[in-house]
């Protein structure tokens, strides 16, 4: 596919020339718009100036209407309009469009085209964006063909901004192919079109594709850069995230809020605690606002890079605490054992008028299992979902037969497993299998392991745990099996691998792994570290180290 093409400047949005085009107006009414807030009064002025049905004066009535979150009283005063314009519908379809009322926006669009209303090139980029906005939903896919279809039939499909509009509508919609063809047939594009394309294969997954393009755009902006950095988080690229961001800066593009969240998470998911800590200054020494967004970024990094007390300074430091910052400070309260804290924090959450979600209980659920609080992660697991009206999930049921398990309640584990309201995943036979390696329950793992192996039999970590079972019980034979097993299913076991930032650099590990420079250093000081582990008592478990699953 052919990504050359002349770029324009950024075609003008409805959202921005909605009212550019309209017929003349008194200046003396007009003014009531300017001096008062109150769309009721606007309104009552309007009607004793017989002004009411004016479609000019009735759009822009209806913006103040929608502006002050009273879209329903809009709808009301549309429905009484004697003969309303295309203007004012569009006014309407805009309001609903960006309330994020796809549904309702794209019923007015049937209604409009039902009363024989033409649409013009504002109409269509709202039904597109309503399209897009509601996913990959079956009916709304279809109605936005349709709609790229009218716009076709209506002449309007040469116009720069309907033609963007369906292209994201197609990349929201994962049509990928669709969105791809009109963009190759486009005879003129702008950083709209290029992004939109650009996010619509960092959406679906293809990052050399999006790689690709971007490479071809001749100016990029600070759009189509966050949309390259998001997509590399989002497709597991952390690393490739950091490197955009780099070349972002070296290129004089000044990274937005997008960027910088998405470098946050590409931190947080390698453990890049220095550069975090970096864009966090960033963030101060350019005077950014600290939103609900980039707060709740910051905690999240700081939490799942164990710096648990600089993630409450920015907690508490928010402006405004939402439910995903409250819930970012107790998941890394909880990852990093200060039980109390999270759950404290969590009893400040409720007290605050917040009201929980399922990612709030599975973060106060993980806080009790990190704590072997048997009993109050019961009480919560009860108390949450029924108070708030929580539906649980497998996650849920994860944490507390781990909770259950870790703690040597493993047959009380089992037993809530077949009580649970749908089937166990792998997640909750492997939390279980876990839990009967610790406590030796080897006829509970051995069905747990069954479960494993039809669920997900190339996971070597489940063949791993159950060979170590045995070898704890000196069953060497039944070693073998496993081992067998694993090579007649095609199963190999990964090299374990550790890592650590130092000064900036990560620094990775493998077993039986002597590449590192610093090799010799490292083992010296492994030994240095065994040496007092033994002076303190310790004793290594040998049937493990013997009947060891590394390799074979």
């Amino acid at each position: 596919m052919e990504a050359a093409g002349k770029i324009t400047k950024v075609a003008v949005s409805p959202l921005e020339s909605l009212h550019q085009h309209h017929h003349h107006s008194n200046p003396t009414t007009l003014s009531l718009f300017n001096g008062c807030d109150d769309a009721r009064q606007i309104h009552a002025r309007l009607i004793k100036t017989k002004n009411a049905h004016n479609n000019f004066y009735l759009s822009k009535l209806l913006s103040r209407f929608i502006q002050s979150n009273h879209i329903h009283e809009a709808r009301l005063l549309f429905d009484h309009a004697k003969r309303p314009n295309t203007l004012v519908w569009n006014t309407l379809l805009k309001g609903y469009v960006d309330s994020g009322l796809f549904l309702e926006a794209l019923l007015l669009f049937k209604k409009m085209r039902r009363e024989g209303i033409s649409p013009d090139s504002y109409t269509l980029p709202f039904v597109l964006k309503a399209c897009g906005g509601s996913g990959t939903d079956v009916s709304s896919i279809g109605v936005g063909t349709s709609v790229h279809s009218v716009a076709v039939k209506s002449g309007l499909d040469d116009n720069l901004f309907v033609q963007n509009s369906a292209i994201d509508m197609y990349c929201r919609c994962l049509m990928i192919e669709s969105a791809r063809k009109l963009f190759d047939e486009m005879s003129e594009r702008d950083l709209v079109s290029w992004t939109s394309m650009i996010s619509g294969y960092a959406g679906c997954g293809d990052m050399e594709i999006a790689k690709l393009l971007f490479g071809s755009m001749g100016e990029k902006d600070i759009v189509s850069w966050g949309a390259m950095i998001s997509g590399f988080v989002r497709n597991g690229c952390p690393d490739e995230a950091l490197f955009f961001f780099r070349e972002m800066q070296l290129c004089g593009v000044q990274p937005g809020e997008v960027a910088i969240v998405s470098a946050l998470s590409a931190c947080a998911s390698l453990g890049l605690r220095s550069m975090g800590l970096w864009l966090h200054g960033f963030v101060v020494r350019r005077g950014l606002e600290l939103t609900a967004f980039m707060g709740t970024s910051l905690i999240d990094m700081y939490g799942k890079c164990g710096d648990v007390d600089n993630a409450r300074q920015v907690f508490e430091s928010m402006p405004e605490t939402t439910l995903a910052s409250w819930n970012s400070m107790i998941g890394g309260l909880a990852m990093n054992g200060r039980t109390e804290e999270a759950l404290s924090t969590f009893s400040d959450m409720e007290k605050a008028g917040i009201k929980p979600n399922s990612i709030t209980l599975s973060s106060v659920l993980c806080a009790c299992r990190h704590g072997g609080l048997v009993e109050v992660g019961h009480y919560y697991f009860e108390h949450i979902s029924k108070e708030y009206n929580i539906s649980t999930n497998l996650d849920h049921y994860g944490c507390m037969v781990d909770l259950l398990g870790r703690a040597g309640y493993v047959n009380e584990a089992y037993e809530l497993i077949k009580t649970m309201p749908f089937e166990p995943n792998e997640v909750i036979w492997g939390a279980l299998l876990g839990a009967c390696k610790i406590h030796g329950n080897l006829k509970l793992g051995e069905h747990a392991i069954e479960w494993l192996v039809e669920l997900d039999p190339h996971n070597s970590g489940n063949y791993v745990l159950l060979s170590n079972m045995y070898a704890t019980l000196g069953r060497s034979e039944d070693v073998e099996r496993v081992r067998a097993e694993m090579r007649e299913m095609g199963v190999e076991k990964p090299r374990g691998c550790s890592s650590i930032e130092v000064n900036s650099i990560v620094h990775e590990f493998y077993a039986g792994d002597h590449s590192h420079t610093d090799v010799n250093e490292v083992y010296e000081k492994l030994t240095e570290l065994y040496c007092k582990m033994e002076e303190l008592g310790y004793q290594p478990s040998v049937d493990l180290q013997m009947y060891s699953v590394e390799s074979y």
